[in-house]
C-alpha cells in the first residue's frame, strides 16, 4: 500500500534537507520512494503572477534581514482575495492529482510541501488569514494531509537560515503563526527544529 508522508514548515525549517535524507534512508531498505513539492504559483497561478508582473511591474521589498527580494505576496492578490484563492487551487488540483494521488510505482511518496504549506501561503497573500480553511476547498486540503511532519521553527531562526526570505517581518510572523495553527488543526506530529541537528531532526522524524 502507498504511503504518504507530508514533511511541512516554513521556509527555513528544514523540509527540503529532510526530506531528501529520508528519501535516502528509505531507499537503503529497498523501499520506493519519490519525493514531490506542491505548494502554490502552479500553473495558472504562475502564469497570472508573470502577467500582472508584466503589467505592473514586480513588486521588490526590504526584508527583516534587509535584502531586497522579490515580493509573491503582492496587493493584487489581497485585492482578488476569494477569487486568488479559486484560481490556486484550480492550479494545484492537478499536481495533487497526478504526482500524489494518482502514482501507484511507489512504496512512499514524501510530499516537501503539500497542502498545509498552499493553505497558509495562500491565506497570507489574500490577507485573510482564516478564510480558507472555512471554505470547501480549504477542509476539502486540510483533510488529504492525514500523515504530516511539522517542522517547526522561530522567526530569529529563519532569518538566519533563510536570508533572502521573501516576506516583511509582519508577514514571515503570521506566516509562522498559521503553520502552526494549521498543524494543531489537522494533528500534525511537530518536531521544534530550532536546537536540533540535521541528524537529530532526522532521527526524529524517522521514529514518527
Amino acid at each position: 500500500m502507498k504511503r504518504v508522508i507530508v514533511i511541512t514548515g516554513v521556509d527555513g525549517s528544514g523540509k527540503s534537507t529532510i526530506a531528501r535524507l529520508l528519501a535516502k534512508e528509505l531507499t537503503k531498505r529497498n523501499i520506493k520512494v519519490k519525493i514531490v513539492w506542491i505548494k502554490s504559483l502552479h500553473t495558472l497561478a504562475y502564469l497570472t503572477y508573470k502577467l500582472f508582473t508584466k503589467v505592473k511591474g514586480k513588486e521588490i521589498i526590504v526584508n527583516p534581514n534587509n535584502q531586497l527580494v522579490e515580493h509573491y505576496t503582492t496587493d493584487w492578490m489581497k485585492k482578488l482575495g476569494k477569487f486568488w484563492l479559486i484560481i490556486e487551487f484550480v492550479s494545484i488540483l492537478p499536481w495533487i492529482l497526478l504526482k500524489v494521488v494518482i502514482p501507484s510505482f511507489y512504496n512512499v511518496i514524501i510530499c516537501d510541501r503539500y497542502t498545509p504549506d498552499f493553505l497558509a501561503t495562500v491565506s497570507l497573500r489574500i490577507g485573510q488569514p482564516l478564510m480558507p480553511w472555512k471554505t470547501i476547498i480549504g477542509r476539502f486540503l486540510m483533510k488529504l494531509s492525514t500523515q504530516t511532519i511539522f517542522l517547526n521553527v522561530n522567526y530569529t531562526t529563519v532569518l538566519r537560515r533563510r536570508v533572502d526570505i521573501e516576506y516583511t517581518e509582519n508577514e514571515l510572523k503570521l506566516l509562522i503563526a498559521l503553520y502552526r495553527l494549521i498543524a494543531k488543526n489537522i494533528g500534525a506530529k511537530t518536531i521544534d527544529t530550532d536546537k536540533l541537528t540535521i541528524k537529530e531532526t532526522l532521527r526524529e522524524v524517522i521514529k514518527c
